[in-house]
């Protein structure tokens, strides 16, 4: 994934794309479109519940009552607002 955003970014930075028309519209980089980003971020935001859970199993929920369970609805609004900030 690491590599696909990598070569995506620099071949929007680095060749002239919007030089290039098509009968549809232009030829742009991937990462261009906001729905390949939301994609990675939602991917990402699921590994990372993923790996969680396999790693640490239902104690991995105790993350959000750290360090008091007042923070508990900030802590759930984090990890739905992630994936946002990500895209």
């Amino acid at each position: 994934m690491f590599l696909f955003i990598f070569v995506s970014n620099w071949s929007g930075a680095l060749l002239p794309w919007k030089i290039i028309q098509l009968p549809h519209g232009e030829l742009a980089a991937p990462t261009n479109d906001i729905n390949t980003t939301v994609a990675l971020a939602l991917l990402t935001s699921v590994a990372y519940f993923y790996a969680g859970l396999t790693k640490k199993g239902l104690s991995y929920f105790g993350k959000y009552i750290q360090p008091t369970p007042i923070l508990l609805p900030i802590n759930i609004l984090e990890d739905f607002t992630k994936p946002l900030s990500l895209s």
